[in-house]
């Protein structure tokens, strides 16, 4: 008999439907407005890319191939 699961009997399903009502969820649409606020303070920080653009490879190698072959190709159709 102690093997009765006295325990979970007093856990009945009720307190799973108070959270089904949740109220709380409403206030969270007036947080939106927030949200952006924090979103500009981290642009600043995007400066640091620039110096990513100077690194590409793909200008040098431009010049190597033959420009002029590109609109000959177009001329050609």
């Amino acid at each position: 008999q102690p093997f009765q699961p006295q325990s979970i009997q007093p856990q009945p399903h009720q307190p799973l439907q108070p959270l089904q009502p949740l109220q709380p969820l409403q206030p969270l649409q007036p947080l939106q407005p927030q949200p952006p606020v924090h979103p500009i303070q981290p642009l600043p920080p995007q400066p640091p890319l620039p110096p990513i653009f100077p690194m590409q490879p793909l200008p040098p190698m431009l010049p190597d191939l033959p420009l002029e072959a590109w609109p000959a190709t177009d001329k050609t159709k």
